[in-house]
């Protein structure tokens, strides 16, 4: 537990909250000589006002350094009354002062370490939350975006003014790796191929798995000669090996034309893929070929 308060973490409050703060602070030293209605005995209570703001913004270290405040102020008040004014303090008066000063400092430390313990569990709500958009949006097995999020960045990419480029990789031999090794050297397989497309990953790029051995590339902002040489990189940078198996790529490419729908465009990817597979597969197809 932090006891450190500094200009920095008081930023985190108002300013117009502390100026209330100050405000509530200050008054009852002066508000106790109006003497109506017992109010110069129950005005001390407002310094809790201060001891809560505090607490709430800043948990138990703020609770603590606004109660030591408050009762640095109170206490001078008291001393200015015994001895400058040479007041006399009757036992109420002085039982009144104490419970002042042991409510604020029990107030402020509870609503502090309560306030503590709501920002952990938001804390850990977030985290949560984070994860689960992460297992909504993200393929567990390669860290790549899954389907569903690809499909949400085409359908926004598509209402753009900037050109769409779609490469739809399916891998050759993925299923022998699979009949032979397993499917252990399999994801292993995947997980390397993954971390080949996210060296083509650029601040125009979108990389994404399908699923299966399918994967995703998007470019925007593209030619088709730029694509179409991207691809050609990209089906080079995925020749390797699986002890004697030779792993390659069958890449389809689609460009974005007018009335496309992410459907359409997806399709017209996979089908340049298929005709790629169809005559020979390890190549590049479609778009400008």
């Amino acid at each position: 537990m932090m006891l450190c308060i500094n200009m920095k973490s008081l930023r985190k409050i108002p300013k117009g909250v502390i100026a209330l703060c100050v405000g509530f602070t200050i008054s009852p030293g002066f508000l106790t000589k109006l003497d109506i209605f017992y109010i110069d005995d129950m005005v001390w209570f407002l310094l809790l006002f201060p001891c809560f703001i505090f607490s709430y913004y800043l948990g138990f270290a703020g609770g603590l350094f606004a109660a030591l405040i408050v009762n640095i102020y109170h206490l001078f008040w008291l001393l200015y009354e015994k001895y400058l004014q040479v007041a006399e303090l009757v036992n109420q008066e002085l039982s009144l002062h104490l419970g002042v000063a042991i409510v604020t400092f029990l107030c402020s430390i509870s609503v502090g370490l309560l306030s503590e313990k709501l920002t952990e569990k938001q804390l850990q709500l977030q985290s949560l939350n984070r994860k689960l958009k992460k297992l909504a949006l993200y393929d567990s097995l390669t860290g790549l975006p899954n389907r569903h999020y690809f499909m949400e960045k085409l359908s926004a990419s598509l209402q753009g003014e900037q050109s769409v480029s779609l490469m739809f990789i399916d891998l050759d031999g993925f299923k022998q790796v699979n009949d032979r090794y397993g499917h252990e050297q399999g994801d292993h397989l995947l997980k390397e191929v993954a971390h080949q497309l996210k060296r083509f990953r650029n601040g125009f790029t979108f990389v994404s798995r399908l699923g299966g051995d399918e994967f995703i590339v998007m470019l925007l902002g593209t030619d088709k000669e730029e694509a179409s040489e991207i691809a050609a990189n990209i089906s080079s940078g995925l020749q390797l090996n699986v002890n004697d198996l030779l792993i390659s790529a069958s890449i389809g490419i689609a460009f974005k034309n007018q009335g496309d729908t992410p459907s359409s465009l997806l399709k017209s990817a996979d089908t340049a893929m298929y005709k790629v597979k169809s005559s020979g597969k390890n190549a590049v197809g479609g778009g400008s070929y």
